[in-house]
């Protein structure tokens, strides 16, 4: 065997090697390792995409998840039902807010409404720890984050957008909503919110004070009241 065809035979083994582990690695990794996992709320709300078998196990063991909020594909679909089914063999409680276009359906909820319906899925004590998710863990988990943060928590569009821009970054999708979507939902449903709760507030505050300046105020003493020597 010449020189030269060992050389080639050598580098066609590196080669070939060197495709396989990019391979392992690419379609291999996310079998091992939790895909775009991260932690938005210490100990209470994690945030990534769909998850394999095993990295969900790992999650589910190692963050005590008590609830798992998926926001895509249809309920019947071959995904939905496996993790639905790994679900309740981890004894965690599955939520399906698909954020998907249901205008086909015939009793079709907005997207804005699916939002709000996940994010407060999340504002839900009972649910912790929650690890919420869509397939890929960018677009419409970044959106239920983005609703969450100025919902629930008091934060503008801005810091709640800059929150996902400073960590996965903001997506943009050529159809269907995306982050851009959220300045209506700001102005539609998050903005009404407020003023509602703080009319609710104010209101139950007045109640308050006009209770406890009702009892402040002293009950007219009548005769029986007064002491024997005035009565006389």
């Amino acid at each position: 065997m010449s020189t030269r065809r060992k050389w080639f035979r050598l580098a066609l083994s590196i080669g070939l090697a060197a495709l396989a582990a990019h391979l392992l690695w690419r379609h291999g990794h996310d079998y091992v390792f939790p895909n775009q996992f991260a932690e938005v709320v210490p100990g209470k709300i994690y945030r990534g995409a769909w998850q394999k078998e095993w990295p969900m196990r790992q999650i589910a063991r190692d963050r005590k998840i008590k609830t798992i909020l998926a926001l895509a594909h249809p309920y019947d679909s071959a995904i939905a039902v496996k993790e639905r089914a790994l679900a309740k063999e981890l004894g965690i409680r599955w939520v399906h807010v698909p954020i998907i276009d249901q205008r086909s359906e015939e009793q079709p909820k907005t997207i804005f409404e699916l939002l709000d319906d996940a994010a407060a899925v999340l504002n839900d004590p009972a649910n912790y720890p929650i690890f919420f998710h869509c397939h890929h863990g960018l677009n419409r988990v970044s959106m239920t984050q983005i609703a969450y943060r100025t919902k629930y928590c008091g934060w503008t569009l801005e810091q709640a957008t800059d929150e996902v821009a400073s960590s996965f970054g903001l997506v943009t999708v050529n159809h269907g909503p995306d982050f851009r979507t959220m300045t209506n939902y700001y102005d539609k449903c998050v903005l009404p919110f407020r003023e509602s709760k703080a009319a609710e507030e104010t209101a139950v505050a007045a109640e308050k004070s006009a209770e406890l300046a009702t009892k402040s105020v002293p009950a007219p003493r009548t005769a029986a009241d007064q002491p024997a020597a005035m009565r006389r």
